[in-house]
């Protein structure tokens, strides 16, 4: 999605060479608008949601490395101690302004001027700050939904006795 199609690039090159003033003052107000979304869409709860991802992730990397280095499993309180440093670490490296930097970078990337200003308008309405609001509850709930629809499929006993047939050590074992 990031690649610039030879045409497009094409284009862009003909406006920065005819009209350089212009397109920087679209440029910039292009990023201006993508900052406006980023802090819009950037919730407190979506901030900490983003900061646990990345902290989960950098922990269990550095304690896996760690537990090969030290040829050993690492005990819980060494764990607590790199969670910790590594709690720290994100803290100081994505503040809010950074995140709303790197977020307002990647609308930019995938969203013109004209559509950023549709999305900050109807993120700025009240259905807009809904729908941002309930994100979180509309994802864990639809996963929800689809662990269930999974787990009462009524196609399940096919799979599994597909995976039985496949691999006889499935198999449930009879009793005499």
């Amino acid at each position: 999605m990031a690649a610039v199609t030879a045409w497009g690039g094409a284009l862009i090159l003909a406006v920065l060479v005819v009209a350089p003033g212009v397109a920087m003052a679209q440029g910039d107000a292009r990023q201006a608008l993508a900052r406006e979304l980023a802090q819009l869409m950037l919730t407190d709860t979506l901030r900490r949601e983003l900061d646990e991802q990345v902290t989960v992730g950098l922990t269990t990397a550095l304690g896996s490395s760690l537990q090969e280095r030290l040829s050993r499993r690492l005990l819980e309180s060494e764990w607590r101690l790199v969670n910790e440093i590594v709690r720290r670490f994100v803290g100081d490296t994505l503040v809010p302004s950074r995140t709303d930097e790197l977020a307002a970078a990647v609308y930019a990337r995938h969203f013109d001027e004209a559509e950023l200003r549709q999305l900050v308008a109807f993120q700025s309405s009240p259905v807009g700050r809904k729908a941002a609001r309930l994100a979180p509850v509309i994802a864990v709930e639809t996963a929800q939904a689809i662990n269930d629809q999974i787990r009462n499929s009524p196609v399940l006993p096919r799979m599994v006795a597909e995976f039985q047939r496949e691999f006889p050590v499935l198999r449930a074992t009879e009793s005499p």
